[in-house]
């Protein structure tokens, strides 16, 4: 029988933060806990900063249980395979593996839009829906989570889609709204333009906004212009260690 709470840790490109997830209701038991990516974001030193936030909810989980990881990048059978926003030496390294040798438990490593459309739809505004549902997610980057009725599917990369002559992250990720100081309404211009160019290639039923910055959803999401209905996601900024705990349910047989 899986445990019913899970450790997930959201690593990202400017933070690594976790939370023990009560499976049951897909909520955080307790406040998240949110350290700032180690730069560089070498995987040795990303696992030690995995290892402390292991360490603060030892009390709620236990020591050997399963952890589940995402990971801002492509991820393939627990192998990482690109590393656009964090240390070069991710590319090809067996995470699931490296990351089991260093916190001395199971380990699920999953890509972190993936993780966020698998607890959105599990548990979230994705609940109940058919057909294709496309989350993205905006921060550091663009991450981008498919699912079809109810599956969620791996290797989706649409952040990194060309718009003008570059990845589109480079010019509509949270980050870059507030690098350039852009207000919300000229951002989502730039959101108007990378949505209709994927609109164009994929027919969700169902668009769902997540990161951080969706918790301020209000102020953007009803500029945008799609054909599928678009929303802010239910989990907010907690969806990506939700659906990574959820992942790591599997492993964990206590």
């Amino acid at each position: 029988m899986t445990a019913s709470t899970v450790l997930g840790v959201d690593f990202g490109g400017s933070g690594i933060k976790g939370a023990p997830v009560g499976l049951n209701e897909g909520t955080l038991t307790v406040d998240r806990f949110r350290i700032e990516t180690p730069n560089p974001s070498t995987p040795d030193a990303c696992a030690s900063v995995i290892a402390e936030i292991a360490a603060r909810f030892a009390g709620d989980v236990g020591t050997t249980s399963a952890i589940g990881i995402t990971y801002p990048g492509v991820v393939r059978a627990g192998t990482t395979l690109t590393a656009a926003n964090v240390d070069k030496g991710w590319i090809g390294l067996d995470a699931d593996a490296f990351l089991e040798e260093h916190l001395k438990r199971p380990v699920s490593v999953i890509n972190d839009a993936q993780a966020a459309v698998l607890a959105e739809i599990r548990y979230g505004a994705g609940k109940g829906s058919s057909g294709l549902v496309l989350m993205l997610t905006f921060g550091t980057g663009i991450g981008s989570g498919l699912a079809y009725n109810g599956v969620a599917l791996p290797g989706i990369e649409l952040g990194h889609l060309r718009m003008n002559g570059v990845d589109a992250e480079k010019l509509a990720s949270a980050w870059v709204k507030e690098t350039e100081k852009l207000s919300f309404k000229a951002w989502s211009e730039r959101l108007n333009d990378y949505l209709a160019r994927i609109e164009r290639m994929l027919w969700p039923e169902l668009i769902i906004v997540g990161g951080g910055v969706s918790e301020k959803g209000e102020k953007f999401i009803p500029r945008l212009k799609t054909r599928a209905p678009i929303v802010a996601a239910t989990l907010g900024n907690g969806a990506g260690i939700v659906g990574a705990a959820l992942t790591a349910s599997a492993l964990d047989t206590k």
